[in-house]
């Protein structure tokens, strides 16, 4: 086992990122195993290695690897010279030996040697921390598999934490029936040309459904987490030569064709174990050449461009943010883990108690949940360790119950001291001088229930003694305080044996709940297989995983928007395959992988969030989105304290993603792209807000005042962000309706498994966040002396349904959380508000029309308006609530049917179906409320339809008028312009005559004047330019714009040097003629504007929500009759 170095090995100059290792299969030759041409004299050609070597280097350097040693590769048989040539048997002798020597290694023995080799050679290098790729063939895959997944020793840098890209060439992770089976060694070993023939211990390993293969995939799975994974599988048939049997007897070669690793055992990750940075390639080519690109020229090249692009892109400083983060929830995540067992004290209510465990993640990955509740036993879980909740965990040691306790007495300190003195104050006590009592044993006839106690008198230095003494101060041990007839008069104590907690044992215990406080789709598959793995048997889960069971009930859409992601509501009931039962739809359900019944539950259940907290994790969400991958990670997200950022930045966009939280709307509508305006409008948070601001709304004010109407789309973009300075609004503290998920399996009659999400705490909540809190409410019922008795895993299922589906509507203290009592009471307000609006329009509708100034504010139906969309929002958000309830309705009737026929053919489930029943009757009341309350909305809200179609026709009768009163105004200017039309016509002939005969022309006075036809030629045409112009300035809008642009363009720079020079006064002085046309200009473009939106507002406005001005309009168009 050694590196095979070569001139790749050592670049000229730079300092090389990462390094390369090339791992062959076992027994194959290093160099040959990358050779894409060999000639005829044996030399490679084109190697895999000198490829990546040219294209990476400097940035990279590459390792040949060599599972044997030097001089076990050099081993050969010498040609023998004659019958008895000592050479020709030592050489044999020595190369049997060396067989026979590594005929007993498997896989873990090879990976063992590996690993250390690739940590001397990397320490002697100081190269510990360098990152490292592997590219693997074959058997080697597992081989490096194996090593990654090994922890190393405390004083070695763990390998898999330096590797950041692994490529598997045809590596059979799943087994293969062609190197596992006696029948091929010989022509696998021609095949792969290895030295030896694979041992039959590495054949074991490489059976198929060897579980000690599936169970290192698994680690490997866990451990393998920011690693780049190519796997490259064989798609064509290798040229096999076998013995074989004939018909009539004896052996003879049979050439067959096969892939020796199958293309479903070339890929890692399964259903079972998700791999999230996997990319598997189908290569059209045998097993041998797979790593050669045989024929492959194209895939070729792209894997050497994108191992070249990997390693220029990588960055230490990510990797390590990256890793950081991974870690920090690994650690964090704490798995609940509660025992279930008999109090053999006890026979009445609260006989059935809970012990419970709190590791991390990472450790219950690890070591499994049987292993953790042992040393939680043991007290090796960190004794006197505060645990989350704040509580401090005791110290318990766990004594079997055949084992007799030696009595130990407890240490009681009496010492003189002022009545003044703390009893807590150690270091004073620690001080004194005490006298320790020795302790005798007690005669064996002697039988009392006191408890021992041991006794430290303080010793007098004087005669002083015998004078009054003050107060004694007590100082005890460990055990409970014990009164003073416990000491004798002879100073001697009578031990006693101590009464025992009893914790539970083998025999009592019925059942574990293992919670993971997350709805991390990735983590299901882990969590299932430790059970599955500490149980031995990999099968156990592997139905409850099908994708009938699991991935088929996950809902995606297309636009891919986080909150679309979720697991739909129901029930899964798996029973033994001698059982057939069709559910209540008549399909039948699947078949249990054991012989007892499994059971899967998705259920949807209503819940709560500040909108802070809804502002904050739409922002990470839209932040992650940007980019592809985890990496980088943002720096605030790493250094927070919130769990719930850390998971959507580092989950959201794996194969298996986070389920994130949902609010209503999104609950609601998950086929929207963005749903920010709707949960910006949720009535709960509007009703909390208000209270948050500073006092409830007020009634005769149904209008938000911190977001008017016609803003709403303003918060489109986003929560949290003010447009002026940036800061949170200030309703972030009000609360939104959430709906989470809960999924709850029952793999086999001892365990149960709940996946939730809890509200993160946050600063300032004074508590409220375990209001609702579906884990507290659960573990609250499961302890104590009056808890709810859970018997078995079914039970448990019923209790958790139970506590889902009212942890929100029944639990809650917090007067902002009482979800129905808000609808009810908002409904109540706006019906007000109508019974309001209605009197008040039938007491105030009379009034002379268009003059009176009171017209707007009794026509005016925005407050109408709002109150009608409120109501709408509220039966919007009433049928999500009923669209819930009915899915929670749903799957509570599935469960009571299937646990009907437990309770009839099991006998289990006895106190589970009373839970349900009595959620089923909750549920059943719930929806009749949103029933009424959807009845009362629809109410309010033809009612406010009645009060405003009666406005709009009351709006019309004063459009009437309106239109009246300007058809008598344009009479009067009719008849005006008659009058002057008529003088027009009688004086215009007569003005005309006398203008042309006051003309002097030649023809009339003589002298040298011009002609008429001169005259008449000159006056025609300017009038008719004059008076073109005078029209298209009067009637186009476009001539006038044109006409201002124009005076703009030219005249206007003109302006300012006459005014500087003198010669134009200022405007206040002088208004030339130029001017004048400029100001007219800019009036008639005025009007015109005003004009247009006049009358776009009298076809719209006045028959929408906006307000209406009467007043305004009426003079507005007075004064475009009359011009000014």
């Amino acid at each position: 086992m050694a590196f095979v170095f070569s001139s790749l090995s050592k670049p000229k100059d730079g300092h090389p990122k990462v390094d390369i290792v090339c791992v062959p299969a076992i027994g194959a030759d290093p160099r040959r195993t990358w050779a894409r041409q060999i000639d005829s004299a044996g030399h490679e050609h084109d190697r895999l290695d000198y490829t990546v070597h040219d294209k990476l280097y400097p940035n990279a350097q590459v390792h040949l690897y060599d599972h044997y040693t030097p001089q076990e590769r050099r081993l050969e048989i010498k040609q023998a010279q004659g019958p008895n040539d000592q050479a020709h048997r030592q050489s044999a002798e020595a190369l049997a030996a060396a067989e026979n020597a590594l005929s007993g290694y498997g896989f873990v023995k090879w990976a063992e040697h590996f690993q250390r080799v690739i940590q001397d050679h990397r320490h002697a290098h100081g190269t510990d921390r360098r990152p490292v790729i592997f590219i693997c063939h074959s058997t080697g895959g597992i081989v490096v598999k194996q090593a990654l997944s090994q922890k190393p020793a405390e004083s070695e840098h763990d390998l898999i934490a330096a590797c950041i890209g692994v490529t598997f060439f045809a590596c059979p992770h799943h087994g293969s029936s062609v190197l596992s089976g006696p029948e091929y060694v010989q022509t696998v070993r021609d095949h792969l040309e290895l030295k030896w023939e694979m041992s039959e211990a590495l054949r074991n390993d490489l059976s198929l459904r060897n579980t000690d293969l599936e169970t290192l995939n698994y680690r490997f799975a866990v451990r393998a987490v920011g690693i780049k994974i190519y796997s490259y599988v064989e798609t064509k048939d290798t040229n096999l030569t076998v013995l074989s049997t004939g018909d009539i007897g004896g052996e003879t070669l049979t050439a067959i064709r096969l892939c020796i690793v199958d293309s479903r055992s070339g890929k890692l990750k399964t259903p079972e174990v998700p791999i999230e940075d996997e990319e598997v390639i189908s290569l059209n080519t045998t097993h041998i050449g797979a790593p050669r690109f045989t024929g492959e020229d194209t895939l070729y090249t792209y894997y050497i461009e994108e191992l070249a692009a990997f390693v220029k892109d990588f960055s230490a400083e990510d990797r390590a943010a990256y890793h950081d983060l991974n870690n920090d929830i690994m650690t964090r995540i704490e798995v609940d883990i509660h025992q279930f067992y008999d109090f053999s004290a006890q026979n009445g209510p609260g006989s059935m108690k809970i012990f419970s465990a709190n590791p991390n993640l990472r450790k219950f990955l690890d070591v499994g949940p049987k292993q953790c509740m042992e040393e939680r036993r043991q007290g090796m879980e960190g004794i006197d360790e505060y645990q989350s909740d704040g509580s401090i965990r005791p110290s318990i040691a766990l004594r079997p119950a055949t084992e007799p306790s030696e009595p130990t007495a407890p240490s009681l300190t009496i010492t003189t001291a002022d009545v003044e003195v703390s009893l807590n104050n150690k270091s004073k006590l620690a001080s004194e001088q005490k006298l320790e009592i020795p302790s005798v044993a007690p005669p064996k006839s002697i039988h009392t229930k006191r408890p021992a106690m041991g006794v430290a008198l303080e010793v007098p230095d004087s005669v002083d003694h015998l004078k009054s003494k003050p107060a004694r101060a007590v100082q005890f041990g460990d055990t409970p305080k014990q009164d003073n007839a416990s000491i004798d008069v002879d100073d001697r104590r009578r031990p006693q044996r101590k009464r025992l907690f009893p914790l539970p044992n083998i025999s009592s215990e019925r059942f574990k709940w293992i919670h993971i406080p997350c709805t991390n789709a990735g983590w299901v598959p882990h969590v299932l297989t430790t059970i599955s793995r500490e149980k031995e048997d990999l099968g156990l889960h592997a139905r409850v995983l099908m994708d009938k069971v699991w991935f088929s009930q996950h809902n995606r859409s297309r636009h891919g928007s986080p909150h679309a992601r979720f697991v739909r509501a129901g029930i899964k009931c798996l029973l033994p395959k001698d059982v057939e039962r069709s559910h209540t739809d008549g399909i039948k359900t699947p078949s249990s992988a054991i012989d007892d019944t499994q059971f899967v539950v998705y259920l949807p259940y209503l819940h709560w969030d500040s909108f802070k907290s809804l502002q904050k994790r739409a922002d990470i969400i839209r932040r992650r989105r940007e980019q592809a991958h985890a990496r980088p990670v943002a720096k605030d997200v790493a250094s927070g304290r919130s769990m719930e950022h850390k998971l959507i930045w580092q989950y959201l966009t794996s194969d298996r993603p986070l389920h994130c939280r949902r609010t209503l709307d999104q609950y609601g509508y998950p086929s929207l792209r963005n749903t920010t305006v709707r949960d910006a409008d949720q009535i709960l948070y509007k009703r909390t807000k208000a209270d948050v601001d500073g006092g409830p709304v007020k009634e005769s004010n149904i209008r938000h005042k911190h977001r008017p109407f016609l803003g709403r789309q303003s918060v489109a973009s986003g929560y949290s962000v003010d447009s002026n300075d940036g800061s949170l609004k200030s309703g972030d503290q009000a609360k939104v309706l959430m709906v989470d998920q809960m999924w709850l399996w029952i793999i086999d009659r001892n365990t149960v498994i709940t996946f939730f999400s809890p509200k993160e705490k946050e600063d300032g909540d004074h508590g409220t966040s375990r209001e609702g809190d579906l884990r507290s409410e659960i573990y609250q019922d499961i302890n104590g002396d009056y808890a709810s008795q859970c018997v078995d895993p079914y039970d448990f299922a019923g209790l958790a349904v139970f506590h889902a589906i009212k942890a929100l509507l029944d639990k809650t203290n917090d007067r902002n959380l009482q979800v129905f009592r808000i609808f009810e009471e908002y409904i109540s307000i706006l019906t007000e508000q109508q019974t309001s609006s209605f009197k008040h329009f039938r007491n105030n509708h009379k009034f002379e029309i268009a003059k009176d100034i009171n017209a707007q504010q009794h026509i005016d139906n925005q407050n109408d308006l709002d109150s009608l969309l409120e109501l709408r929002d509220i039966e919007d958000e009433l049928n999500t609530i009923g669209k819930l309830i009915k899915e929670q309705q749903g799957c509570v009737s599935d469960m009571i049917f299937q646990y009907e026929h437990l309770i009839k053919e099991h006998s289990k489930g006895h106190n589970g179906i009373n839970f349900l029943a009595d959620v089923q009757s909750f549920l059943n009341e719930h929806q009749d409320q949103v029933d009424s309350m959807l009845k009362g909305a629809k109410a309010a809200q033809t009612a406010f339809k009645e009060l405003l179609d009666m406005k709009q026709k009351q709006a019309n009768i004063v459009e009437s008028h309106l239109a009246r009163e300007q058809t008598e105004v344009a009479a009067d200017q009719s008849r005006s312009v008659m009058i002057f039309t008529i003088f027009t016509i009688i004086f215009l002939p007569l003005s005309f005559f006398a203008s042309v005969f006051g003309i002097n022309s030649k023809e009339w006075t003589g002298g040298n004047y011009p002609h008429l036809h001169t005259i008449f030629t000159y006056m025609g045409s300017i009038s008719i330019a004059v008076i073109v112009i005078a029209l298209l300035v009067a009637f186009n809008k476009y001539t006038r714009r044109l006409a201002l642009k124009s005076w703009k363009l030219i005249g206007a720079p003109f302006v300012t040097p006459l005014r500087r020079c003198g010669l134009l006064g200022r405007p206040s002085e002088q208004i030339s003629g130029s001017n004048v046309l400029v100001i007219d200009l800019e009036k008639a473009n005025k009007v015109d504007l005003e004009r247009a939106e006049g009358v776009k507002r009298l076809e719209t406005i006045s028959r929408s929500y906006s307000k209406m001005n009467w007043e305004d309009e009426l003079k507005l168009h007075r004064n475009s009759m009359f011009g000014i």
